[in-house]
Parts: C-alpha cells; structure tokens; sequence
C-alpha cells in the first residue's frame, strides 16, 4: 500500500503541469526588451536585453554579451518542444503625440484580423489590443505556458543519445 501511494505521487509529480508566466516589454526605440518570468508567483527570471551593432547585451540575472552571427540553432537542446503555450496576450501602446488616431485604428484593425487568423490556426487563447498612451511607444507581451517534469526530462534524455550517437559514429 505504502509503495503503490508512494509511485502515485511520483507519477503526479511527474506528469503535474508546472506553470509559467513570462512578461515582456519592448521598446522600439531603444532597441531593448524587458522580460520576467515567474513560476507560482516566485519570480524565477528577471532580464533586461539591449541590442547594441551585432552583440545583445543582458543585463538581470543573466550578465553577459552574446554575439548574434555566433548563434547556432542546431547546436543546443529545444526544450520549446516540451512547452506548451496556453495564452497569448500583446498589447501595443503607442505614443498619442507620435501617432495619429488613424494609424491607431488601423494598427487595431490589423491586430485584429491577425488574432483572428491565430486563433484559428492554434488551440491556445490569443488576444491583442492596440491602446494610445502618454510614455514611450511599446510593446506588451504577455504569456503563460506549462511544461511538466517528464516531458522536460525525456526532451533532454533525447538530445543527450543524439549527442552520443553522433559522437560515437564520429570516432
């Protein structure tokens, strides 16, 4: 009895759905993103992204400059196959003195019809909305996904067999 509860928490652990908010904030001027990540309300990531020539230079909880034409895809493990995203919200706020009322309307326009195709197109909830503010134009982005540990854990237990065989047909 003590086993078999013993494995049902396992398997619940194993397969429970873990739960993520990830905020961004871009400005277009600056060439700069702002991004947060919580987990169950603990903030996990906290980053601040400017592009500066070539190089996107992180500042938060990860310090360092990455150089873009160095960035190679196919080297690293997709652990975006294991997530799935649940809902989408971006919100543009564009600046009333920078921007008229007609290209709001049509940027609401356009935002609309784009929602409407991806809407159609995924089985998440996308929703979008363009809004006249008095800061800086930008950029909202809101989104909440879920991953779970077995998911996670066979992703990675792939990548790394790929990684042998390559490594061993090589030699």
């Amino acid at each position: 009895m003590v086993v078999c509860t013993a494995a049902l928490i396992f398997v619940l652990l194993a397969f429970a759905p873990i739960r993520i908010r990830v905020n961004v904030k871009v400005y277009f001027h600056k060439l700069k993103a702002c991004i947060n990540a919580r987990i169950y309300r603990v903030k996990v990531f906290n980053e601040t992204v400017l592009v500066r020539g070539v190089k996107l230079i992180c500042d938060g909880t990860v310090k360092t400059e990455v150089n873009m034409m160095q960035i190679n895809a196919d080297n690293g493990v997709n652990l975006l196959k294991c997530v799935t995203i649940d809902s989408l919200s971006v919100s543009v706020l564009n600046n009333l003195s920078n921007v008229s009322a007609q290209a709001i309307l049509a940027e609401n326009i356009i935002c609309a019809l784009a929602t409407r195709i991806a809407c159609g197109v995924s089985c998440c909830r996308i929703s979008s909305r363009v809004l006249a503010c008095i800061e800086e134009s930008n950029a909202r982005i809101q989104i909440a996904s879920s991953f779970n540990v077995a998911e996670l854990s066979f992703r990675l237990l792939k990548q790394g067999v790929q990684l042998w065989m390559r490594k061993s047909a090589k030699s």
